[in-house]
C-alpha cells in the first residue's frame, strides 16, 4: 500500500510539472520528451530508476529564474515571467481533485480528465488580454481536435518558439494520448519525430517560422507518416496550399490546416482535397468555444475520387493488353486482364482512366546511370498514377515503386524452336526400338538354322520332308514366316510341327505389332530429341534472349547454378520481333511468362496444324503479378482492398477468357476480305480434321524398300549372266 501510494504521489508530481512549467523555453525544449498519462503506461512508471525519479521530482518542484527570449508572435509577446500570477498558482495551488488508492485504468484515465477540467477552469478566470484570449482558443481548438478525432492516436506535437506559451500548449500536453513533443529550430529537428507507428497516429504543428517545414516535406521521403492524421498551424492559406501540394503533402490522405481569420478568437480550418481538387478548402471556422459546423475533418478520400484523372502507363501486351487499331494507328479500344482490373478498380472508386505509352522501345524500363527509363521511370518521377501489363512484383523495384496486391502469377519459361521432324522413310523402323530389332534379328538366324537341324533329326526316327532337310529352304521357310506367309509344305513329324506351331505364334505376333504401330508412325512425323530442362539448355550454350535487363536480374539470383550461368549468354533488347529470327534458327530461346509465349505460339508460328515454335517443360521463378504505383501512393490502401474483391469473385479468370473470346471475333472479322489463298488454307483444315488420306510423303519408306530390291534383283542378275559364271 505504501509502495503505491508513493506511486500515486511521483504521478501527481508529474502533472504539477507540466501544469506548472511557465518558462516553456526552459522546459519544453527537450527535443523529444515522451509524456504519458494513461493506464497502458503506468507500468513504465513503476520500472523508472531512482535516480529518473528524483530527477521528475526536482523538475516537478523546480522554480525558474529566467526571462523567456524575445519573439515576433503575438502569443510569445503576451508571455510571462515565471513568477507571474498565473503561472505561480499553477505550480502552488493544485487542483482539489485528489487521485484515490485506486489505480484500475478506467478510474485513472477519468481523474486525469479531472484535474485537466480543473486546470482549463483556472485558465479561462486569467485570460484577460486579447492576445491570451485569442491563444486560449487556440488551445481550446487543438484539444478539440485531437480529442474528437485523434482521440485513439499517439499525438506529436511539433512546435517553435512563437507557441511556446503555456496557453496554447498545457491543455494539449495534459490530454491522455501517449505523446512526443519536438521544438523545432530546424529541418534535422523533425528527423527525431518517430514517424512509424503501428496504430493510429496524431501529428500537431504548431509553427510560424515554416523554412524548416518547407524544406522537410519536400526532402526526406521515408522520414514522414503518410497514412498519419495532420494538423498544421501556420500563418497563412498560402502556406497551407504548399504543403497540401509538396512531395509529401500530394501522397498525405488527411492534412488539415489552421490560421487566423482576423477576428478575435477565430481560426479558419482547411482541409486537403488530395485527388478531388488541388490544394486546400476551407470546410469550417473555430469560433472561440465550437467549430461553426460539424465536419468530419479526416474522412475517407479515397473511397469516392468523384472523377478524379489517374493517369495509367500501358502498352500492347497480349494477352495481358491488346489494342484494336484503326487504319490511321490509333487506338479504337484496349482490352486484356490488366484493362479489366483497371477498369474495374476505376469503376469502384469513381475515377476516370487517362492512358499514357511509355516512350517508344523501353516498355517497362531499365536502369541507366543510376536513372530508371520507361514505366518505372515514369512511376519513380510520379509523372503517372499507376502502371500495368504483366508487370511482375520484384524486390529490385521496392525501393523506387510500390506495388498493389497482385492479382495473377506467372511462370517464367524459355520458348524454343520445334525441332524439324525426321524424315519419313525412316518411319519403317520406328514401330520397333533398336533392341528389339536387334532381337527379331537374332531370332530370324536361328529359327532356320534350328529348323533345319529338327528336320534332320526327326529323318532318323522316321520320314520328314525333303525340303526342310535343305539349309537354304529352312531359311527361307523361316523368313517366310517371318514376314506372315502362308507356307505350303507341312512337317510330318510332331516334334518339328510343334516347333512350327510356337514360330507361327511368335512371328504372327510381331508382325500384327509392327503392322499397327507403323500404320501410327506413317501418319504422324516423328520428331527429333528435344531440349526440355534447364540443364540442357546450359549444356546447349544457346543465347537466352529476353525483353529488357529485368531476367538477367531474376537469373542472376536464382538459387540454381546452371540458371545462374545463363547469365552470360542472356541478351536483352527492346523488341520481341528482333528475337523471333534467332530462336527460328535454333541459335537462341526466348525467355518471358508462359501465358505470353503460349499466346505468341499460338499466334505467330503455329500454321496448318503444327507450330514452329514451343515451350521448354521446365520453368522457374513464379512471379506475382500487380499494378505498380507512386511510392507511398495514398490509393494503394483501395487498390488492395478492391483487388481482394476481385479475387474472390474470380474476375481475372474471367477477364482473361473474355479477352481470348474478343480477340478471336476481331480477327474473324479482319480475316473476312483475306483473299481465296487463305479461305483454301482453312478448308485444308477442315479436310485433316476430318480424315488424312496417305501421300507420297507418308508412304516413301516402302518406295525405298522397293527400289533396293529391284537394285540388289539386278545386281545377282548381272552376276549369274557373268562370263565366268557360264
Amino acid at each position: 500500500m505504501r509502495g503505491t501510494r508513493m506511486v500515486l504521489t511521483l504521478i501527481i508530481c508529474i502533472i504539477i510539472c507540466v501544469a506548472g512549467l511557465t518558462n516553456s523555453q526552459e522546459h519544453l525544449t527537450h527535443d523529444t520528451t515522451l509524456v504519458e498519462f494513461n493506464s497502458a503506461n503506468l507500468s513504465q512508471v513503476e520500472r523508472m530508476t531512482p535516480g529518473v525519479k528524483n530527477q521528475l521530482v526536482s523538475l516537478a518542484e523546480n522554480k525558474c529564474h529566467e526571462q523567456p527570449p524575445a519573439s515576433t508572435s503575438k502569443h510569445a509577446a503576451s508571455q510571462h515571467s515565471c513568477t507571474s500570477p498565473a503561472s505561480t498558482d499553477l505550480v502552488h495551488k493544485r487542483p482539489s481533485a485528489k487521485l484515490e488508492s485506486d489505480t484500475s485504468p478506467v478510474t485513472l484515465r477519468d481523474k486525469i480528465k479531472n484535474i485537466n477540467k480543473v486546470l482549463f477552469d483556472r485558465y479561462e478566470k486569467e485570460e484577460t488580454s486579447a492576445d491570451m484570449l485569442d491563444a486560449a482558443s487556440l488551445s481550446r481548438m487543438l484539444v478539440a481536435v485531437v480529442e474528437e478525432e485523434m482521440e485513439e492516436c499517439n499525438v506529436v506535437v511539433a512546435y517553435d518558439a512563437a507557441y511556446s506559451h503555456p496557453a496554447v500548449l498545457h491543455r494539449l500536453l495534459l490530454l491522455p494520448n501517449a505523446r512526443q513533443v519536438v521544438k523545432v529550430n530546424k529541418t534535422q529537428d523533425l528527423l527525431e519525430i518517430v514517424w512509424v507507428s503501428s496504430g493510429c497516429s496524431g501529428y500537431v504543428f504548431l509553427l510560424q517560422q515554416l523554412d524548416p517545414l518547407l524544406t522537410f516535406v519536400n526532402t526526406h521521403p521515408n522520414s514522414w507518416d503518410y497514412h498519419g492524421r495532420y494538423l498544421f498551424v501556420v500563418p497563412s492559406k498560402d502556406d497551407l496550399e504548399f504543403l497540401a501540394l509538396s512531395e509529401k503533402g500530394k501522397k498525405t490522405e488527411h492534412i488539415v490546416g489552421a490560421t487566423e481569420s482576423g477576428a478575435e478568437g477565430e481560426w479558419g480550418v482547411y482541409m486537403n482535397q488530395l485527388y478531388w481538387s488541388q490544394g486546400v478548402k476551407r470546410v469550417t471556422t473555430w469560433r472561440g468555444h465550437r467549430f461553426s459546423s460539424q465536419v468530419d475533418l479526416f474522412p475517407d478520400k479515397l473511397r469516392d475520387l468523384q472523377g478524379a484523372v489517374l493517369k495509367a502507363v500501358a502498352f500492347e501486351w497480349k494477352p495481358s493488353v491488346f489494342y484494336q487499331r484503326a487504319k490511321n494507328g490509333t487506338v479504337l479500344l484496349r482490352y486484356g486482364i490488366d484493362i479489366g482490373v483497371v477498369k474495374t478498380l476505376a469503376q469502384v472508386l469513381n475515377f476516370t482512366i487517362q492512358f499514357v505509352e511509355p516512350p517508344e522501345g523501353q516498355h517497362w524500363g531499365y536502369e541507366v546511370n543510376g536513372s530508371w527509363t520507361g514505366m518505372v521511370g515514369m512511376l519513380s518521377k510520379n509523372e503517372v498514377d499507376m502502371g500495368m501489363v504483366n508487370l511482375y512484383v520484384s524486390i529490385v523495384r521496392t525501393s523506387i515503386l510500390d506495388y498493389s496486391a497482385p492479382y495473377d502469377s506467372e511462370l517464367s519459361c524459355f520458348m524454343a524452336r520445334t525441332e524439324p521432324p525426321l524424315p519419313r522413310w525412316q518411319a519403317l523402323a520406328y514401330p520397333f526400338q533398336g533392341i528389339t530389332w536387334l532381337a527379331i534379328l537374332i531370332g530370324l538366324i536361328i529359327s532356320g538354322p534350328v529348323l533345319y537341324l529338327l528336320a534332320r533329326g526327326s529323318a532318323v526316327c522316321g520320314e520328314e520332308m525333303k525340303s526342310l532337310q535343305s539349309l537354304s529352304f529352312s531359311c527361307y521357310y523361316a523368313l517366310g514366316l517371318h514376314c506372315c506367309e502362308a507356307q505350303v509344305t507341312l512337317p510330318q513329324m510332331k516334334s518339328t510341327r510343334v516347333f512350327i506351331i510356337f514360330l507361327w505364334l511368335y512371328t504372327i505376333t510381331i508382325t500384327i505389332a509392327y503392322s499397327t504401330n507403323l500404320t501410327a508412325f506413317l501418319m504422324v512425323s516423328k520428331s527429333p530429341a528435344t531440349m526440355e530442362t534447364i540443364k540442357e539448355l546450359h549444356a546447349s550454350r544457346k543465347q537466352v534472349s529476353g525483353m529488357g535487363q529485368f531476367y538477367k536480374g531474376a537469373l542472376a539470383s536464382a538459387s540454381d547454378p546452371d540458371l545462374q550461368s545463363l547469365t552470360k549468354v542472356y541478351q536483352g533488347h527492346n523488341n520481341d520481333e528482333h528475337i523471333f529470327p534467332g530462336v527460328l534458327d535454333g541459335k537462341a530461346v526466348f525467355l518471358q511468362n508462359r501465358a505470353y509465349i503460349e499466346y505468341v505460339v499460338a499466334t505467330k508460328f503455329f500454321s496448318r496444324g503444327q507450330s514452329r515454335m514451343r515451350v521448354m517443360k521446365e520453368c522457374f521463378s513464379p512471379y506475382n503479378i500487380a499494378l505498380g504505383l507512386q511510392r507511398h501512393s495514398p490509393i494503394k490502401r483501395k487498390f488492395d482492398q478492391v483487388i481482394g474483391w476481385m479475387l474472390n469473385a474470380g474476375l481475372t479468370r474471367h477477364f482473361f477468357l473474355t479477352s481470348l473470346r474478343l480477340s478471336v471475333q476481331i480477327s474473324m472479322l479482319k480475316r473476312e476480305g483475306d483473299d481465296e489463298s487463305a479461305v483454301a488454307e482453312d478448308t485444308d483444315v477442315v479436310e485433316r480434321e476430318v480424315g488424312i488420306p496417305l501421300s507420297l510423303d507418308h508412304l516413301q519408306g516402302i518406295f525405298f524398300v522397293i527400289v533396293i530390291g529391284w537394285v540388289a534383283s539386278l545386281l545377282l542378275f548381272l552376276l549369274e549372266i557373268s562370263p565366268e559364271k557360264q
